[in-house]
């Protein structure tokens, strides 16, 4: 009996015991639809994350004071514009702007929205990697002159507006000296990611020049800087070299402290990696109990066919091809429950990824990797039933009632 004979017989009995054999791949069904599920949302997840943070700037380092050492710092240690322009001379940098935010809260007429207020020079759009829609970002000339310019995102014009048509438009900002007007120069792509949801609390970011700001709130010096790196394998050397120059103009140590969002990325990614094969293992185990439950069925499967076992073994069919039949047997149902749960893991996956907001992303190489499994499984499974079925005795066989 060849393999495809095989194939036909397996698929014929399963079709003839059609509860049976869907019961017998439930175990498989579920244990592959976990791990294709878990799959897809850790690669989803993964995807999503690594996005928000590469439109968060990848080559990008946040220097700030290093706040766990507040009790000690004097106010030499603060940044100033001598700082900076140090800091520029350092090579592989290729823009930067000093680091000022605040939360507050900007006002049209009766409508008032809460901010992130961001001091910005020329070098912040390329920092930042923010994207205009209409008019300009802050300019050199606007830090020269403190300027009342302000760029805000197309969410803050819709709500405060009703349009993104806003240039020229006046908003006030709420100070603790007092409202001051600012006047819209540009309008820039509003980004529902992982960082505007969570470091700012859903909060838009608007962006003016960061020498009114600092006038505004009465501030000399600065608590940080932002970079942008050319090159993203020197990203440790710069931020290396940063922190020493800081260091040897201040005469202090361990004042300043960095965020590198590549390490981050890498942290995280490991950390999603790592959750999401423990989550798979732990899927897998349902793959274990149907493999039980398919040598459990096919034990069964063997005890009802002993006398059509006798009947071929009498007419000359050699134990090899007895164990070829249940093997078949065993991977065909395998491979068909995970068929049908990888069908099911990717309808969970996508259901999953819809309520997260996230792209569900399954790999053909992952859609690979689980219909091998399921039919190893199914032939690993099935060894034993099907070695006890070759190994029967014809004449015993045949007396089997």
């Amino acid at each position: 009996m060849n393999l495809f004979e095989n194939i036909r017989l397996a698929f014929s009995t399963i079709i003839a015991n059609k509860m049976r054999s869907f019961l017998t791949m439930l175990g498989i069904i579920i244990g592959i639809a976990a791990v294709v599920a878990i799959s897809a949302i850790g690669n989803g997840g993964k995807y999503q994350i690594n996005k928000s943070m590469e439109q968060f700037g990848t080559n990008r380092l946040m220097i700030y004071m290093n706040w766990q050492k507040q009790g000690e710092m004097k106010e030499r240690d603060f940044l100033r514009d001598g700082d900076i322009e140090a800091i520029k001379r350092i090579e592989g940098i290729e823009a930067i702007s000093p680091l000022y935010e605040d939360w507050t809260s900007i006002r049209v007429k009766d409508h008032l929205m809460e901010v992130v207020l961001v001091g910005a020079n020329a070098d912040s759009q390329a920092i930042t990697n923010v994207e205009l829609i209409k008019g300009r970002f802050i300019t050199d000339k606007d830090v020269e002159n403190y300027s009342s310019s302000v760029v805000i995102s197309e969410k803050e014009a819709r709500e405060l507006f009703g349009t993104i048509d806003a240039l020229g438009e006046t908003i006030t900002l709420n100070s603790y000296r007092g409202p001051i007007d600012f006047q819209v120069v540009g309008i820039t792509k509003y980004e529902d990611n992982f960082f505007s949801s969570n470091m700012d609390g859903g909060r838009a970011q608007i962006y003016v020049p960061i020498s009114t700001i600092m006038r505004v709130y009465n501030e000399t010096v600065y608590y940080g800087v932002n970079l942008k790196v050319a090159n993203k394998g020197e990203m440790d050397r710069v931020e290396g070299q940063v922190i020493r120059l800081l260091e040897r103009i201040h005469h202090n140590k361990d004042m300043y402290t960095v965020f590198n969002l590549e390490q981050m990325m890498q942290t995280i990614n490991g950390v999603i990696n790592t959750i999401t094969t423990v989550l798979a293992f732990i899927a897998g185990i349902a793959l274990l109990v149907g493999g039980i439950g398919i040598m459990n069925i096919m034990l069964v499967s063997v005890s009802e066919r002993i006398r059509e076992i006798g009947i071929k073994k009498a007419i000359g069919a050699k134990r090899g091809t007895i164990l070829l039949q249940f093997l078949t047997e065993s991977s065909i149902i395998s491979l068909m429950g995970g068929i049908l749960g990888i069908i099911l893991g990717f309808a969970l996956g996508m259901g999953a990824s819809l309520l997260l907001k996230m792209p569900p992303l399954i790999s053909a190489k992952e859609v690979a990797f689980a219909s091998l499994l399921a039919m190893i499984i199914g032939t690993v499974f099935g060894v034993y039933p099907a070695n006890r079925a070759a190994k029967m005795d014809p004449i015993e066989a045949l007396r089997y009632e």
